[in-house]
C-alpha cells in the first residue's frame, strides 16, 4: 500500500479513528482518576565511616581507593533495601500483610553518584503505614551495618545515621491523569488506523462472511501438495517389475524350445511310417526274399 492509498483509506474512515482515539483516551483518564489514593513517605539516611576503637590501627588506603570502597558499601545498603533480608524482617515486626515481593514493589531506594547519603520512598495506600515501613527499613539498615564487618582493605566501619526521619505525608500522591489519557488516546489511535486498514482491503459492497471464505479460498490453493512417492520407493518399484519381466521371458523360450523339439522328432513317424521303410540302406535287409529270381539263385 502506497502513501496516497494509506491517506485516502484513513480519510474515508476518519470518524472511526477520532472516535476511537477520543474514547480511549476519556477512558483511562477517569479510571486513573479515580483509583484509590496513595501516600508515599521519604526517609533519608547517611553511611559514615569510622575506626573502631578496640580495633588495632590499621594502614589506611589512598583517598581515591578509600572513597571507592565506600561508595560501593553504599550501593550495597541502597540495593538491600527491597531484599528480603530487610523486608521480611519488616513484615513481621509491623504485621503487614504482604509478602516480600509486595513490599518490595512498594519500596524504591537510590544513591546518587560521590555520596554518602541514601534515598529511601515508601507508597502504600495508607500515609501512617507508608512511614512506618520507611523508619523500620531504616532501623533495620542501622542493625545490620552495626553487625557488618569493615570492607576489605578499607578498615573503617560503616555506622547508618537517619538524617531525615519519615513522617506521613498529609496529602496523597497527585495522580497525572493527563498522561493516562495521553497513552490511552495514543493506543485508541493505534486500533482506529487499524480497523480503517483492514476496512479498506474488504472488497466493496460485500459481507465480512464473503471475506472470511476468500481468505479461506486463498490459504487452501496456498497448502502444499501431497508428498511424492519417494525417489528410493519407484526405484525399488521398478527394479522388481523388471525382474519379474526377466523370470517369465526364459520359461516362456524354454517351453517354445521344448515344442520345436518334439514337433521336429515326431514329425516323419506322424506321417504313417513312410521314413521308417525307405530309410534302409539299398542291397540290405533283415532276411526275407522280396523277389522269385533271388530265391530261385538261393535255391540253386
Amino acid at each position: 500500500m502506497d502513501l496516497a492509498h494509506f491517506r485516502d483509506t484513513i480519510g474515508r474512515r476518519w470518524p472511526i479513528v477520532l472516535a476511537l482515539t477520543l474514547l480511549c483516551g476519556a477512558l483511562t483518564g477517569v479510571l486513573a482518576e479515580r483509583r484509590p489514593p496513595v501516600y508515599r513517605a521519604e526517609t533519608q539516611m547517611v553511611v559514615t565511616f569510622a575506626a573502631e576503637k578496640s580495633a588495632a590501627p590499621q594502614p589506611r588506603p589512598p583517598a581515591d581507593e578509600a572513597g571507592r570502597l565506600m561508595q560501593r558499601r553504599v550501593k550495597t545498603y541502597a540495593t538491600m533495601m527491597n531484599t528480603p533480608r530487610l523486608t521480611r524482617p519488616v513484615i513481621d515486626s509491623l504485621g503487614l500483610p504482604y509478602t516480600t515481593d509486595d513490599l518490595a514493589g512498594r519500596v524504591v531506594a537510590s544513591s546518587t553518584v560521590d555520596s554518602l547519603a541514601i534515598d529511601v520512598a515508601v507508597t502504600d495506600r495508607s500515609a501512617g503505614t507508608a512511614a512506618a515501613i520507611a523508619a523500620a527499613l531504616a532501623a533495620e539498615l542501622q542493625r545490620i551495618a552495626e553487625r557488618d564487618l569493615p570492607p576489605a582493605g578499607l578498615g573503617l566501619k560503616a555506622h547508618v545515621a537517619v538524617v531525615r526521619a519519615a513522617a506521613p505525608p498529609p496529602r496523597p500522591e497527585p495522580v497525572r491523569w493527563q498522561w493516562y489519557a495521553a497513552g490511552g488516546a495514543l493506543g485508541g489511535l493505534a486500533v482506529g488506523v487499524g480497523i480503517a486498514l483492514v476496512l479498506g482491503y474488504r472488497r466493496a459492497g460485500t459481507p465480512v462472511s464473503a471475506d472470511v471464505r476468500t481468505l479461506w479460498a486463498a490459504v487452501a490453493r496456498r497448502r502444499p501438495p501431497a508428498p511424492a512417492v519417494p525417489d528410493a520407493v519407484a526405484a525399488d518399484a521398478a527394479a522388481s517389475d523388471t525382474a519379474t519381466s526377466d523370470a517369465v521371458a526364459p520359461d516362456t523360450a524354454t517351453s517354445d524350445t521344448a515344442a520345436s523339439d518334439a514337433a521336429a522328432s515326431s514329425g516323419p513317424a506322424a506321417s504313417g511310417g513312410v521314413a521308417d521303410d525307405s530309410a534302409g540302406v539299398p542291397g540290405q535287409s533283415d532276411g526275407r526274399v522280396a523277389d522269385a529270381s533271388v530265391k530261385e539263385r538261393q535255391a540253386s
